[in-house]
Order: structure tokens, then C-alpha cells, then sequence
């Protein structure tokens, strides 16, 4: 698949969101328009709940394991797009 470049233009609210989200997660503002063109979200875990389960093997067994029991061996990507048929 080719890759154009484009020129777009945002609103200067959206702009400085993103220039925020780049500041404090390191993803530049071309990447977080791909995601969101993709259907994407980035969101902040407020919780940390996806830290906290690589601190704890214990509880992140169980969500593999609820995870397989939903979705078996299929990933995130092919979920998504199942969803979007």
C-alpha cells in the first residue's frame, strides 16, 4: 500500500490537544491523525489499569485468559475490523 502526503488544516483547539497528548506520550501529531482516521482513540488511563497489570502477573493471566474466552485467538486489529463490517 502507498502512503500520500496531504496538507491538512485543524481547528486550533484540536491542534493544541494534540500538541498536548505529543508533550505527554511522545506521539507526534502526523501519528495521532493516522490513528484517528484508522478509528482510533487515545485516552488517558486514568486508573493505570494497564500498568498495573504488568506489576501483577497474577491479575494479567486472568485477563489473558477472559480475553480468550471472548475473542479466542484472534487480535485486536481483526476485532476491530469485524466490528466495522
Amino acid at each position: 500500500m502507498t502512503k500520500r502526503q496531504i496538507c491538512i488544516q485543524v481547528d486550533e483547539d484540536i491542534a493544541k490537544e494534540m500538541e498536548d497528548i505529543r508533550f505527554k506520550t511522545g506521539i507526534p501529531v502526523s501519528r495521532q491523525i493516522e490513528l484517528k482516521l484508522k478509528g482510533f482513540k487515545i485516552v488517558e488511563d486514568e486508573e493505570r489499569t494497564f500498568g498495573d497489570l504488568f506489576d501483577n502477573p497474577k491479575k494479567l493471566s486472568k485477563v489473558r485468559k477472559r480475553w480468550d474466552e471472548a475473542f479466542g485467538e484472534k487480535n485486536a486489529i481483526e476485532i476491530l475490523h469485524r466490528d466495522k463490517k
